[in-house]
């Protein structure tokens, strides 16, 4: 299964808990459900959110990231 790995440099990490982010990483789920999955963390050394997306969709995979990422910047 293709996965991509993206790994966002942010100024603050608890922006994952924002309530923005938080609803982007929801609608992403929601998109990717049945074809794939999704997991978001902090970096445990660098001040980066990782996003990991697998899916045999990989305009969904791509779709899924960009929601996220709009919502780290």
């Amino acid at each position: 299964t293709p996965q991509i790995l993206e790994n966002v440099e942010v100024k603050d990490k608890s922006i994952i808990n924002s309530k923005k982010c938080k609803s982007a990483i929801k609608k992403s789920e929601k998109l990717i459900k049945n074809q794939g999955r999704m997991l978001i963390r902090k970096s445990g050394t660098e001040p980066k959110i990782r996003i990991m997306c697998e899916s045999n969709n990989k305009n969904l995979i791509l779709k899924c990231i960009n929601i996220i990422k709009k919502t780290l910047k």
